[in-house]
């Protein structure tokens, strides 16, 4: 399989070609399914009007996934209940634990301001992990969003530290729902092989300069 690309395309349909077994993690942060705008500059994204897209791709994830290995997933209070019980109930995934994410300043919002989000840790099989201080509530920075960037980037050292607990140099990390690419660009960065897919072209062109100056 070649790595260390970004495909342009719908991951439900991609990962099917993807044979099983393929990959050492996942680190990904699906479409919640609200159909909304977001931020100052209601930024919306393809394929968030069903909150089954982010359940579909669980399937696919578990089949490329190689045995004892991790998926990082990362979602929302408000999505975590319906999305837990899907995965207990129709995945063969185990639910380890769920990492907060609490970052420096806070989001937008009026009497409760956002300040966390939550990852849940998945696993197939046994995975064993690298870091013996690996907390599970992680602070670290809030991307500022404007016009252009994805309104959901995760910062790169949050993810740096997920793919450093779970893996060593040379294998390989996917995210299915890659957006702007700092999945890819923290697994290039720890030297690590990556594969990102994307449903939008202007971030994949994105991406894709992100990665060529990192």
């Amino acid at each position: 399989m070649e790595t260390n690309r970004i495909i342009l395309g719908d991951s439900l349909t991609i990962m099917k070609e993807f044979k099983k077994n393929s990959f050492d993690l996942i680190v990904t942060d699906p479409p919640y399914g609200d159909n909304v705008g977001y931020g100052w500059n209601n930024k919306k994204i393809k394929n968030n009007e069903n909150p089954l897209i982010n359940c579909s791709a669980l399937i696919e994830c578990y089949r490329v996934l190689k045995k004892n290995r991790s998926l990082y997933l990362f979602t929302n209070w408000k999505h975590y209940p319906f999305l837990t019980e899907f995965i207990l109930r129709y995945t063969a995934f185990k639910l380890r634990s769920v990492v907060v994410w609490k970052k420096h300043n806070f989001g937008l919002g009026w009497a409760f301001r956002h300040q966390y989000e939550l990852i849940l840790v998945l696993e197939k099989g046994k995975p064993k992990y690298n870091l013996t201080n690996f907390s599970d509530v992680q602070t670290a920075s809030h991307i500022n969003h404007n016009k252009e960037n994805h309104p959901h980037e995760k910062p790169v050292d949050l993810i740096m530290k997920l793919i450093q607990h779970s893996t060593k140099e040379g294998d390989t990390v996917l995210d299915p729902f890659c957006g702007s690419g700092s999945i890819c660009e923290a697994s290039k960065l720890l030297k690590r092989n990556w594969v990102g897919i994307e449903l939008e072209e202007k971030y994949v062109e994105m991406s894709k300069r992100r990665l060529e100056s990192s």
